[in-house]
């Protein structure tokens, strides 16, 4: 690993726990309690955003390499909660 490539993941990995450590412990416990709200996100993350992946590659016939990467950053399962006031 290059100096660079270490100093930049160093980086990232400063600004995600940097934002990690502003929430509110509270309000995170309120927002577990809106169901609507994870409802809600659970089908954008796992039915809606793969589709509009896969629709995507298919409309702009995109090559493989680009089309599967797109496919596999759409499709991630990675549960992303977002922190608003």
């Amino acid at each position: 690993m290059s100096l660079l490539e270490f100093v930049g993941n160093f980086l990232l990995f400063a600004l995600v726990f940097g934002m990690s450590a502003t929430v509110d412990t509270e309000c995170m416990k309120e927002q577990v309690k809106n169901q609507k709200a994870i409802m809600l996100g659970i089908f954008c993350q796992f039915v809606l955003l793969p589709f509009l992946g896969f629709i995507v590659v298919n409309v702009m016939q995109l090559d493989a390499n680009v089309g599967i990467t797109l496919l596999v950053v759409t499709s991630r399962y990675v549960l992303d909660f977002e922190y608003r006031s």
